[in-house]
C-alpha cells in the first residue's frame, strides 16, 4: 500500500528586542503559532517564518531591529520576515523600506499575524498592516504564552499609558491604558502553573495603572499567588506614583510575593522631572522608599535613570548623582537620553551635548556598579531561597532570589527550575556565590 507523503511541518522562529513586555507578547504570539501546527525553530535555524518583535524606546533600539532583521534574511534566505511590534508601529514604512522584510505588522494587529500572513511570500513588495491609531480594546489573548525554556514566565495584565512623559513615544505607539480581564488573566496564570513555571512576573507597560471591574494589581497579584503551584509573583516595572498601600502590604505579607519593586525614578532633580512631565517631586520619591522600606526591609530596589534629557545642566546632574547615591538602590537602568519623534522633548531647544551625555553616563554606570555589589555584599553569610535557571558553559547553575540577586552555585546538581536554600558565600560583579544548603 502506498502511503500519501506528509507536508513536512512549518516552522517559525522568533527573536524579541526591548522590555520584558514586548517578551511577553512574543510568547502569546508564538502560542498561536504553535495552536495553528507550527514548531518552533531557535532563533538563526532555516525557518518558514522569522518573526522580529520590534522595539522603538531609544535610537539604539531602532539600530538594533535593523541589524536583527538583516541577520535572519542571511539565516533563513527563503523565510517570510515579519516585523511587529513597537519600530514596526512607529516607522512602518521606514522598516517595510529596510529591505529583506515581507511584512510589517502594527501592536493591535500582531496577535493574530499567523492569520494575517496568509499568502504573503518572501521578494514581494513589503506589506505593511499598521493602524494609524492603536485599539487595543478588542484584542484578544490565547490562553497562555509559549516559554521553551523559561522558568519564569511573563504575565501581561495590560497595554498603553495616559501618562504623557515628556521623552516617550510609548503613549502613541501602545495607544490608551487598557487592562484584560482579571478572569482571563487568571486562566493564563493556571496555564502557565501547569506548564511548570514557577515564578510568575506581572507585566505590562502601566501596570499600576491596572483597573477592571472595580480590580486592581493588588486583586491581581493575590490571585496569582494564590493558584496552588505558582511558588513566587513578581511585580515589574512600576511607576512610583501607582503603588498603593494594598499592594505593599501584599508584598510585605504575602510568602509567595518576591520582595522585589522596580521603580522608574529617571531624574533626581525636580527641575528636570519638572521637563520630563513627571507627576512628583525628589521628596515625594524619597518619602515613599522611606515607607516602602520600611514595611519590607529585605526590598530589593531598583530604578530607572535617564541622563542627558533636555534642561539637565551641571548642576542639575549633580542633584542627581546625590539623591542616587543616597537612595539605598540595589540596582539601576542607565540610559542616555535618545529623542524620539513626536515627544515633548523632541521641540525642546536645550538640547545636551552628546559628549557630555557619554561623560555622565559613564558617571552613572560607576554608581550603579557599586550600588549592585553593595548591595550584594549584604547577603554574604546569608541564607536565601534561589529560583534556578540556567547552567552556563562554565558549570555555574544560576538564579535568582524573591528580591533579585543573581546567585550562583558549582557543581553538577544544576537543581535547574526548583527553588533552592543556598548559603551565599561571596560574590563577583554580575552575581553572587554560594554553596547549596542541606534539604
Amino acid at each position: 500500500m502506498i502511503r500519501a507523503a506528509t507536508a513536512p511541518q512549518r516552522r517559525a522562529s522568533f527573536y524579541t528586542l526591548g522590555c520584558r513586555l514586548n517578551h511577553a507578547e512574543t510568547a502569546l504570539i508564538a502560542e498561536r503559532f504553535v495552536q495553528a501546527g507550527y514548531a518552533i525553530a531557535e532563533h538563526g535555524e532555516p525557518v518558514d517564518v522569522a518573526v522580529i518583535h520590534t522595539c522603538s524606546v531609544t535610537e539604539r533600539a531602532d539600530a538594533r531591529c535593523r541589524q536583527e532583521i538583516r541577520k535572519v534574511r542571511r539565516g533563513s534566505p527563503d523565510a517570510v520576515v515579519c516585523a511587529v511590534g513597537c519600530y514596526a508601529q512607529a516607522e512602518p514604512a521606514t522598516v517595510a523600506a529596510l529591505g529583506g522584510v515581507d511584512f510589517v505588522v502594527g501592536n493591535d494587529r500582531k496577535y493574530d499575524l499567523v492569520n494575517l500572513i496568509g499568502d504573503v511570500s518572501p521578494r514581494d513588495t513589503p506589506r505593511i498592516d499598521v493602524s494609524r491609531r492603536v485599539d487595543l480594546t478588542y484584542v484578544e489573548y490565547p490562553v497562555s504564552g509559549y516559554y521553551a525554556r523559561e522558568t519564569r514566565a511573563n504575565i501581561k495584565i495590560q497595554d498603553g499609558c495616559d501618562f504623557c512623559c515628556a521623552f516617550c513615544i510609548l503613549p502613541r505607539i501602545r495607544g490608551r491604558a487598557h487592562s484584560r480581564r482579571l478572569g482571563d488573566i487568571i486562566a493564563e496564570g493556571h496555564e502557565l502553573a501547569r506548564r511548570g513555571h514557577k515564578e510568575l512576573v506581572i507585566t505590562g507597560v502601566n501596570i499600576g495603572t491596572y483597573t477592571h471591574d472595580r480590580y486592581t494589581i493588588a486583586d491581581v497579584a493575590r490571585a496569582l499567588s494564590a493558584i496552588p503551584d505558582v511558588q513566587r509573583v513578581r511585580i515589574s516595572s512600576v511607576e512610583p506614583t501607582t503603588v498603593s498601600d494594598d499592594l505593599l502590604d501584599w508584598m510585605a505579607n504575602d510568602p509567595r510575593a518576591c520582595r522585589h519593586l522596580h521603580l522608574p525614578l529617571q531624574a533626581g532633580s525636580d527641575s528636570v522631572l519638572s521637563r520630563m512631565k513627571r507627576v512628583y517631586t525628589v521628596d515625594d520619591y524619597e518619602r515613599f522608599i522611606e515607607k516602602a522600606m520600611r514595611l519590607i526591609p529585605d526590598l530589593g530596589l531598583g530604578t530607572d535613570i535617564i541622563v542627558g534629557h533636555p534642561g539637565e545642566g551641571d548642576a542639575e546632574f549633580a542633584e542627581s548623582v546625590h539623591f542616587v547615591e543616597a537612595m539605598p538602590f540595589s540596582y539601576l537602568h542607565v540610559f542616555s537620553y535618545s529623542e524620539r519623534p513626536k515627544t515633548a522633548a523632541a521641540f525642546y531647544g536645550d538640547k545636551v551635548d552628546s559628549r557630555v551625555i557619554k561623560e555622565r553616563s559613564e558617571i552613572m554606570h560607576e554608581i550603579r556598579r557599586r550600588k549592585r555589589q553593595q548591595f550584594f555584599e549584604r547577603h554574604i553569610g546569608r541564607t536565601v531561597d534561589v529560583l534556578f535557571e540556567s547552567v552556563d558553559d562554565d558549570g555555574w547553575c544560576k538564579g535568582f532570589t524573591g528580591s533579585y540577586v543573581r546567585v550562583g552555585i558549582l557543581g553538577s546538581e544544576a537543581p535547574t527550575n526548583e527553588i533552592r536554600a543556598v548559603e551565599v558565600q561571596g560574590r563577583t560583579d554580575e552575581y553572587c556565590l554560594g554553596v547549596l544548603k542541606a534539604a
